[in-house]
């Protein structure tokens, strides 16, 4: 009974931060549409949506194959005309999550896989003992690429915070871009669109972490 309300919990906690990162990521491109182009928004919101699917349909094997395959195209979405641009690594950042969860959601269908085989050959305990030493490495691999990810995000925070390609120097090339003219409601507007993307990082930070540890778990 336990270890089901803490699941039950863990998925409202990855459904709930996923669709935070979604929400701060909308409304930050709305507010400052340079810094979150339509590549970022897309991917946030594909995962979101994704993560969604998977704790909606857990045990659900065509569900979880939908979820890699959006997670994959999304990524490569995600990527397209970001080269050279000031938004690329968090664009990236963000296509990369769509191909943990997309990883993540082909370990669980492994798992359901192996789970239903199992069930139908009457050896239900065995059977998925059996299989489980091969949907660990897959599991493995999801779990190295939340943890891989969520590095780069902090260093990326790390070096943001440091001022290299920070806020200033975006703030001081619009100010010389405008000849000194600074424009307020532009200045505002950037400045909440930070802060709502520092919220939707923590938030996919948490809700991958969620996800890592449920594909752990197998």
């Amino acid at each position: 009974m336990l270890i089901g309300m803490l699941h039950a919990a863990a998925m409202l906690l990855m459904i709930g931060s996923a669709i935070t990162a979604a929400g701060c990521c909308l409304v930050a491109g709305r507010l400052a549409p340079r810094d979150v182009p339509w590549q970022a928004r897309q991917s946030a919101v594909v995962m979101a949506a994704g993560m969604v699917a998977l704790a909606a349909a857990e045990d659900d094997a065509r569900a979880a194959l939908l979820v890699a395959v959006a997670g994959l195209a999304s990524a490569m979405l995600g990527v397209v005309g970001t080269r050279g641009r000031p938004h690329a690594a968090a664009c990236f950042h963000r296509a990369l999550g769509c191909v943990v969860m997309a990883v993540c959601a082909l370990a669980l269908l492994g798992a359901s896989l192996r789970a239903r085989a199992a069930v139908r050959s009457g050896g239900a305990s065995a059977g998925v003992h059996a299989g489980h030493g091969v949907v660990v490495p897959f599991a493995l691999v999801a779990v190295a690429g939340v943890v891989g990810l969520l590095v780069l995000m902090l260093a990326a925070r790390v070096r943001h915070g440091s001022g290299i390609d920070g806020p200033g120097r975006h703030g001081a090339l619009l100010r010389v871009a405008r000849r000194g003219r600074v424009v307020p409601a532009v200045e505002a507007g950037r400045g909440s669109g930070r802060i709502l993307l520092a919220a939707e990082g923590v938030a996919m930070a948490v809700s991958l972490a969620v996800m890592g540890a449920m594909v752990l778990a197998l």
